[in-house]
């Protein structure tokens, strides 16, 4: 009988201890499990986050290079010259990093006149406006662009040239043509924007826009 007892203990206190290491196993494959979830959902995140982030940024240079050559569209086509003598000639002066021109700058007949001036300084491209009045003495340009204002930041090139029929430009100042003056057929504008760094990477874009003068 005794020895029946400790048979049965002996077994029992083995079940005891095949359960303790079965339960401890079970434990390390859930802490295995939990962790592999815990990174999944880490990376899952990062990845999100990632292209959330970079889709914001290309949204961001889209909206502002569509509000440029929407802009630069509206008002090239307007631009005007007047091709006489004296302090009330109309000039259209291009270069690879600026343009200064005349056009309405509110819509209608008899409209105001205005200059402006685009132009391509540190990492923007700044808009030069100048009302012109009855008490303007003069419709030429100054040399330099006073009371600019920023129209995009984070601009990594700027470069317009002019197309003549034939051949593109790299400047068109019609202050200097000989008999007639005249605008160019067409404007191209080259211009490089960035979003800013994202997780190591610039994002950046490359835009070209052909502007067809006249109306």
């Amino acid at each position: 009988m005794l020895k029946g007892k400790t048979i049965q203990k002996n077994l029992l206190l083995h079940y005891t201890r095949d359960k303790k290491a079965f339960s401890l196993v079970e434990i390390l494959v859930a802490m295995i499990i939990i962790v592999i979830v815990f990174v999944s959902g880490f990376l899952i995140f990062s990845n999100i986050a990632l292209r959330t982030s970079r889709q914001t940024a290309q949204k961001t240079i889209s909206t502002s290079a569509s509000d440029f050559t929407l802009f630069l569209r509206h008002k090239l086509k307007e631009a005007m010259i007047q091709d006489i003598e004296g302090p009330f000639r109309i000039d259209f002066v291009g270069t690879e990093t600026s343009i200064k021109f005349v056009a309405p700058y509110t819509e209608g007949k008899g409209s105001d006149l205005g200059k402006y001036g685009i132009y391509f300084v540190g990492n923007e491209i700044k808009l030069a406006f100048e009302r012109i009045e009855r008490k303007t003495k003069t419709y030429s340009f100054e040399p330099g662009f006073s009371g600019s204002q920023v129209v995009i930041e984070n601009v990594k090139n700027l470069k317009f040239s002019y197309y003549d029929g034939e051949i593109w430009e790299k400047s068109w100042d019609t202050s200097t043509q000989t008999g007639k003056a005249e605008l160019p057929k067409k404007i191209k504008v080259f211009f490089i924007l960035s979003g800013g760094n994202v997780e190591g990477k610039e994002i950046e874009r490359v835009f070209n826009e052909e502007i067809w003068m006249g109306k």
